[in-house]
């Protein structure tokens, strides 16, 4: 490949990262895609490197297009498995291409997510400070907000413990930043979800991890101590609800319905983003969300069973535990504590954003989901350097 090329490419993935946290991903795929179409007219073939993913992901795609083909909503389900295929060959593929030509590009890239995610944290706080509303940004919802900045405090963190110069401490404070955005979304699947990140820094990262999580945890208690009265009363009462059933039930219709679709289509479901579309067809009585409304199921895991039935939800549940078996064992060869922080903080951010999706759906998007695969393109991909 012509070094220009190699480092075109290497831009686009870098303002793809910068660009997330602020829901802006799809502008960098653009010029990603344009990248790869100057690599295939230079190899006069589609550029591609086998990964161990490769099996898994196919698969994925070709039971979805079966899906999509025997759809009610033939073409929307179709359309939407042709878009999660070029957004898969471009997030997963190019980043596992560059990450093997040059592992050491994995911190630029981390630096990139998180700089972007520093930027739409200042965005959202203002937002909320202006409003008194939820911290959101103009082109995302507190929802996906808070799954963007559970993902920058997480690998921040990673980067803290892995940077040994004064840059550590603008990654520390970016993670503090995150975690008030964070906290400021009100937005309790992404407030699980980063509990379950740092529980496994903690339980797992070994003892520099263990002190970076459990201070991550008290500065978020330390920021919602330091609210005013009036939110710091709020924020108790919002995370109070969390186990109370009776506060979530147009979540909880929700989930009755993905289960009631599901039902009556078991082996192949509806066809990929199709769940908005049938949902009216499955609303209960007594179903509180708006009847005109045009959700997702707010559990990734019943989403994929009601759009791809059984066979979808196998083959997306393998695609995710064989990627942790091998971002646990590529962790567990890290070749010293640094290294190690920077890939158990990558492997917690995925852990953490996938917890979210039980009770959201934001990943579910293109310029959400992209961030997913590009992570487990980091994750199965990345050599020992």
């Amino acid at each position: 490949m012509p070094p220009w090329l190699d480092r075109l490419q290497r831009t686009a993935l870098l303002l793809t990262a910068v660009l997330y946290a602020g829901g802006f991903a799809t502008i960098g795929l653009v010029l990603m895609l344009v990248t790869i179409v100057l690599e295939a007219a230079s190899l006069r073939s589609a550029p591609w490197r086998p990964t161990r993913l490769d099996l898994l992901i196919a698969a994925f795609i070709v039971i979805f297009l079966i899906s999509g083909a025997l759809s009610p909503y033939r073409s929307m389900a179709i359309s939407s498995v042709g878009l999660a295929a070029l957004t898969i060959y471009l997030a997963f593929g190019l980043t596992s291409r560059i990450l093997r030509r040059d592992p050491q590009s994995l911190v630029a890239l981390c630096w990139a997510w998180v700089l972007g995610g520093g930027v739409t944290a200042l965005g959202a706080i203002a937002f909320h400070v202006r409003t008194a509303a939820p911290a959101s940004t103009p082109t995302l919802g507190q929802n996906a907000v808070g799954t963007t900045m559970l993902m920058t405090v997480v690998i921040a963190l990673g980067l803290a413990l892995h940077t040994r110069t004064g840059s550590r401490y603008l990654a520390a404070a970016i993670s503090i930043l995150a975690s008030a955005a964070l906290l400021f979304t009100y937005t309790r699947g992404a407030w699980l979800g980063l509990a379950a990140s740092l529980i496994l820094l903690i339980g797992f990262g070994g003892r520099r991890a263990a002190r970076a999580g459990l201070l991550a945890a008290l500065t978020v208690v330390v920021l919602g101590a330091a609210a005013g009265s009036v939110e710091r009363s709020a924020l108790v009462t919002r995370a109070r609800s969390i186990i109370v059933p009776a506060l979530h039930q147009s979540r909880i219709y929700l989930l009755r319905s993905a289960v009631a679709i599901f039902a009556d289509h078991p082996v192949v479901g509806t066809g990929m983003n199709t769940f908005p579309l049938v949902y009216p067809q499955y609303r209960l009585a007594g179903d509180v969300n708006p009847p005109d409304a045009r959700p997702n199921a707010h559990n990734i895991v019943l989403n994929m069973a009601a759009e791809g039935g059984v066979l979808g939800l196998a083959i997306f549940t393998a695609l995710l535990a064989e990627t942790f078996r091998l971002s646990w064992r590529w962790q567990a060869r890290a070749p010293d504590g640094t290294a190690r922080g920077l890939r158990i903080a990558l492997l917690a951010a995925l852990a953490g954003m996938l917890v979210h999706q039980l009770f959201d759906g934001t990943l579910l998007s293109v310029h959400l989901g992209a961030g997913m695969w590009m992570l487990m393109a980091i994750l199965v991909s990345t050599p020992d350097a």
